[in-house]
Protein backbone atom coordinates (compact mmCIF):
# COMPACT_ATOMS: atom_id res chain seq x y z
CA UNK A 1 0.00 0.00 0.00
CA UNK A 2 2.80 2.42 0.88
CA UNK A 3 4.43 1.79 -2.50
CA UNK A 4 1.17 2.70 -4.20
CA UNK A 5 0.91 5.90 -2.16
CA UNK A 6 4.45 6.82 -3.15
CA UNK A 7 3.71 6.29 -6.84
CA UNK A 8 0.54 8.33 -6.58
CA UNK A 9 2.30 11.21 -4.84
CA UNK A 10 5.05 11.21 -7.45
CA UNK A 11 2.78 11.15 -10.49
CA UNK A 12 -0.10 13.47 -9.63
CA UNK A 13 0.40 17.04 -10.94
CA UNK A 14 1.08 19.96 -8.64
CA UNK A 15 -0.61 23.32 -8.38
CA UNK A 16 -0.63 25.78 -11.26
CA UNK A 17 0.64 28.37 -8.78
CA UNK A 18 2.88 26.24 -6.58
CA UNK A 19 4.35 28.22 -3.69
CA UNK A 20 5.28 26.87 -0.26
CA UNK A 21 3.96 28.62 2.83
CA UNK A 22 6.30 29.97 5.50
CA UNK A 23 6.26 27.96 8.72
CA UNK A 24 5.50 29.98 11.82
CA UNK A 25 8.24 31.23 14.14
CA UNK A 26 6.17 30.24 17.15
CA UNK A 27 8.51 28.30 19.41
CA UNK A 28 7.47 28.97 23.00
CA UNK A 29 10.20 30.72 25.02
CA UNK A 30 8.40 31.13 28.33
CA UNK A 31 7.48 34.77 27.73
CA UNK A 32 6.34 34.60 24.11
CA UNK A 33 7.17 32.89 20.83
CA UNK A 34 10.24 33.16 18.58
CA UNK A 35 12.23 31.31 15.91
CA UNK A 36 14.63 29.94 18.55
CA UNK A 37 14.67 28.77 22.14
CA UNK A 38 17.74 27.79 24.15
CA UNK A 39 17.25 26.88 27.78
CA UNK A 40 15.95 24.29 30.21
CA UNK A 41 13.15 21.87 29.49
CA UNK A 42 10.00 21.68 31.55
CA UNK A 43 6.95 23.89 31.70
CA UNK A 44 6.49 27.60 32.23
CA UNK A 45 4.18 28.74 35.00
CA UNK A 46 1.39 29.64 35.41
CA UNK A 47 0.54 28.64 31.80
CA UNK A 48 2.03 25.12 32.16
CA UNK A 49 3.14 25.34 28.51
CA UNK A 50 6.17 23.30 27.51
CA UNK A 51 9.32 25.34 26.94
CA UNK A 52 10.63 24.96 23.39
CA UNK A 53 7.40 23.51 22.02
CA UNK A 54 5.83 24.70 18.76
CA UNK A 55 2.45 26.30 19.25
CA UNK A 56 0.87 26.08 15.78
CA UNK A 57 3.41 26.11 12.94
CA UNK A 58 0.93 27.69 10.53
CA UNK A 59 -2.41 26.45 9.16
CA UNK A 60 -3.10 24.77 12.52
CA UNK A 61 -0.51 22.11 11.71
CA UNK A 62 0.29 21.61 15.41
CA UNK A 63 -1.67 21.91 18.65
CA UNK A 64 1.58 22.09 20.68
CA UNK A 65 4.38 19.91 19.38
CA UNK A 66 7.82 18.81 20.52
CA UNK A 67 8.21 18.16 24.24
CA UNK A 68 8.69 15.27 26.67
CA UNK A 69 5.30 14.44 28.14
CA UNK A 70 6.37 11.62 30.47
CA UNK A 71 9.22 13.42 32.21
CA UNK A 72 12.95 12.83 31.98
CA UNK A 73 13.51 10.07 34.54
CA UNK A 74 15.71 12.17 36.81
CA UNK A 75 17.88 13.55 33.99
CA UNK A 76 18.38 17.30 33.63
CA UNK A 77 17.16 18.57 30.24
CA UNK A 78 18.51 21.47 28.21
CA UNK A 79 16.94 22.36 24.87
CA UNK A 80 17.99 24.10 21.67
CA UNK A 81 14.98 24.42 19.37
CA UNK A 82 15.15 26.36 16.12
CA UNK A 83 13.26 27.09 12.93
CA UNK A 84 15.97 26.63 10.32
CA UNK A 85 15.89 27.74 6.71
CA UNK A 86 13.62 25.74 4.45
CA UNK A 87 10.76 25.36 6.98
CA UNK A 88 12.69 22.85 9.11
CA UNK A 89 12.17 22.75 12.87
CA UNK A 90 15.11 21.22 14.72
CA UNK A 91 15.04 19.99 18.32
CA UNK A 92 18.35 19.25 20.05
CA UNK A 93 17.63 17.96 23.55
CA UNK A 94 20.54 17.26 25.88
CA UNK A 95 19.96 15.03 28.92
CA UNK A 96 22.54 15.17 31.70
CA UNK A 97 22.90 12.77 34.60
CA UNK A 98 23.83 14.95 37.55
CA UNK A 99 23.58 12.09 40.06
CA UNK A 100 26.27 9.72 41.26
CA UNK A 101 24.75 6.62 39.67
CA UNK A 102 23.78 5.48 36.18
CA UNK A 103 20.22 6.21 35.04
CA UNK A 104 18.28 3.98 32.68
CA UNK A 105 15.00 5.50 31.52
CA UNK A 106 12.69 5.93 28.53
CA UNK A 107 11.72 9.41 27.39
CA UNK A 108 8.88 10.23 25.01
CA UNK A 109 9.09 13.07 22.46
CA UNK A 110 5.46 14.06 22.00
CA UNK A 111 3.41 16.20 19.66
CA UNK A 112 -0.28 16.99 19.41
CA UNK A 113 -0.97 17.31 15.69
CA UNK A 114 -3.54 19.77 14.40
CA UNK A 115 -5.79 17.27 12.65
CA UNK A 116 -7.97 16.76 15.75
CA UNK A 117 -7.94 12.98 15.52
CA UNK A 118 -7.95 12.64 11.73
CA UNK A 119 -4.28 12.06 10.86
CA UNK A 120 -3.51 10.11 7.69
CA UNK A 121 -0.10 8.39 7.60
CA UNK A 122 1.34 7.74 4.12
CA UNK A 123 4.86 6.64 5.08
CA UNK A 124 6.39 5.28 8.28
CA UNK A 125 9.78 3.57 8.27
CA UNK A 126 13.43 4.09 8.99
CA UNK A 127 12.87 6.96 11.44
CA UNK A 128 10.60 8.95 9.10
CA UNK A 129 6.85 9.47 9.39
CA UNK A 130 4.91 11.39 6.72
CA UNK A 131 1.32 12.33 7.55
CA UNK A 132 -1.42 14.87 6.90
CA UNK A 133 -4.91 15.82 8.03
CA UNK A 134 -7.52 13.46 6.56
CA UNK A 135 -10.57 15.09 4.97
CA UNK A 136 -12.62 11.99 5.76
CA UNK A 137 -12.34 10.59 2.25
CA UNK A 138 -8.67 9.66 2.27
CA UNK A 139 -7.34 12.99 1.00
CA UNK A 140 -5.06 15.59 2.59
CA UNK A 141 -6.74 18.80 3.65
CA UNK A 142 -6.19 21.88 5.78
CA UNK A 143 -2.95 21.39 7.71
CA UNK A 144 0.51 21.08 6.19
CA UNK A 145 1.83 17.65 5.26
CA UNK A 146 4.40 16.66 7.88
CA UNK A 147 7.73 14.90 7.71
CA UNK A 148 8.63 13.88 11.27
CA UNK A 149 12.18 12.57 11.67
CA UNK A 150 13.25 10.73 14.84
CA UNK A 151 16.63 9.23 13.95
CA UNK A 152 18.48 6.91 11.60
CA UNK A 153 19.99 4.22 13.83
CA UNK A 154 16.91 2.43 15.18
CA UNK A 155 16.92 3.92 18.68
CA UNK A 156 13.60 5.74 18.18
CA UNK A 157 10.24 3.98 18.27
CA UNK A 158 7.86 6.44 16.59
CA UNK A 159 4.09 6.13 16.10
CA UNK A 160 1.10 8.27 15.19
CA UNK A 161 -2.14 7.35 16.94
CA UNK A 162 -5.16 9.49 16.05
CA UNK A 163 -3.53 12.94 16.16
CA UNK A 164 -0.75 12.14 18.66
CA UNK A 165 2.88 11.71 17.66
CA UNK A 166 5.07 9.74 20.05
CA UNK A 167 8.77 8.94 19.62
CA UNK A 168 10.16 6.84 22.46
CA UNK A 169 13.86 6.63 23.26
CA UNK A 170 15.48 4.23 25.75
CA UNK A 171 18.44 6.01 27.36
CA UNK A 172 21.32 4.67 29.45
CA UNK A 173 23.23 7.59 30.92
CA UNK A 174 26.27 7.14 33.15
CA UNK A 175 26.85 9.37 36.16
CA UNK A 176 28.03 12.77 34.95
CA UNK A 177 27.35 11.92 31.29
CA UNK A 178 25.30 13.92 28.76
CA UNK A 179 23.48 12.45 25.76
CA UNK A 180 21.43 14.29 23.15
CA UNK A 181 18.40 13.49 21.00
CA UNK A 182 17.90 15.18 17.65
CA UNK A 183 14.40 15.46 16.15
CA UNK A 184 13.09 17.28 13.09
CA UNK A 185 9.68 18.41 11.88
CA UNK A 186 9.24 19.63 8.31
CA UNK A 187 5.82 20.98 7.22
CA UNK A 188 5.10 21.13 3.48
CA UNK A 189 2.06 23.00 2.19
CA UNK A 190 1.28 24.81 -1.01
CA UNK A 191 -0.46 28.11 -0.34
CA UNK A 192 -3.40 26.73 -2.33
CA UNK A 193 -3.70 23.78 0.02
CA UNK A 194 -1.94 20.44 0.61
CA UNK A 195 -1.26 18.82 -2.77
CA UNK A 196 0.37 15.66 -4.10
CA UNK A 197 3.58 17.61 -4.59
CA UNK A 198 3.60 18.43 -0.85
CA UNK A 199 3.47 14.75 0.07
CA UNK A 200 6.39 14.09 -2.27
CA UNK A 201 8.31 17.09 -0.90
CA UNK A 202 7.75 16.00 2.72
CA UNK A 203 8.99 12.49 2.03
CA UNK A 204 12.01 13.63 -0.01
CA UNK A 205 13.02 16.19 2.61
CA UNK A 206 12.52 13.70 5.42
CA UNK A 207 14.68 11.13 3.68
CA UNK A 208 17.38 13.75 3.13
CA UNK A 209 17.34 14.50 6.87
CA UNK A 210 17.64 10.79 7.62
CA UNK A 211 20.64 10.47 5.31
CA UNK A 212 22.35 13.71 6.41
CA UNK A 213 20.79 15.34 9.48
CA UNK A 214 21.07 19.10 9.59
CA UNK A 215 23.61 19.87 12.27
CA UNK A 216 24.72 23.22 10.84
CA UNK A 217 25.23 25.71 13.66
CA UNK A 218 25.82 23.03 16.29
CA UNK A 219 29.21 22.63 17.94
CA UNK A 220 31.37 19.53 17.56
CA UNK A 221 30.81 18.87 21.27
CA UNK A 222 27.03 18.94 20.81
CA UNK A 223 27.15 16.68 17.76
CA UNK A 224 29.31 14.18 19.64
CA UNK A 225 26.55 13.63 22.24
CA UNK A 226 23.79 12.77 19.72
CA UNK A 227 22.70 9.14 20.21
CA UNK A 228 19.74 8.67 17.82
CA UNK A 229 21.60 9.51 14.61
CA UNK A 230 24.73 8.18 13.03
CA UNK A 231 26.21 11.39 11.67
CA UNK A 232 28.68 10.31 9.00
CA UNK A 233 29.16 13.74 7.47
CA UNK A 234 28.18 17.26 8.37
CA UNK A 235 26.19 18.79 5.47
CA UNK A 236 27.28 22.30 4.64
CA UNK A 237 24.51 24.94 4.64
CA UNK A 238 25.24 25.52 0.94
CA UNK A 239 24.47 21.86 0.21
CA UNK A 240 21.06 22.17 1.81
CA UNK A 241 20.46 25.41 -0.07
CA UNK A 242 21.21 23.67 -3.36
CA UNK A 243 18.82 20.86 -2.47
CA UNK A 244 16.05 23.34 -1.72
CA UNK A 245 16.75 25.14 -5.00
CA UNK A 246 16.32 21.77 -6.68
CA UNK A 247 12.92 21.35 -5.04
CA UNK A 248 11.95 24.80 -6.27
CA UNK A 249 13.04 24.04 -9.82
CA UNK A 250 11.00 20.85 -9.80
CA UNK A 251 7.98 22.79 -8.60
CA UNK A 252 8.40 25.37 -11.37
CA UNK A 253 8.35 22.60 -13.98
CA UNK A 254 4.95 21.50 -12.66
CA UNK A 255 3.31 24.90 -12.26
CA UNK A 256 1.55 24.86 -15.62
CA UNK A 257 -0.35 21.70 -14.77
CA UNK A 258 -3.76 21.49 -13.14
CA UNK A 259 -3.89 21.52 -9.31
CA UNK A 260 -4.67 18.10 -7.89
CA UNK A 261 -5.11 17.07 -4.29
CA UNK A 262 -3.56 13.82 -3.22
CA UNK A 263 -5.87 10.98 -2.20
CA UNK A 264 -4.88 7.82 -0.35
CA UNK A 265 -6.70 4.63 -1.20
Amino acid sequence: MIAALTLLAATLPASAHAAQFQAGADIFTGTGVAARYVGPGGNAQPSNRALGSIADGGFDTFDTFGFYNTGTGGLALNRQVELLSGNTYRFLDTFTNTTGAAIRTTVNFFGNLGSDGDELVSYAQGGLTVSCEDDGDGSCTGDAVLALVSGNNGLAQATVTADRYNARFALDVAAGQSVSLLNFAFPARDEAGPLASDVALARTTGQALIAAPRVDGLSAAQIATIVNFTVSAVPEPASWAMMLIGFGAAGMMLRRRRPTRVAFA
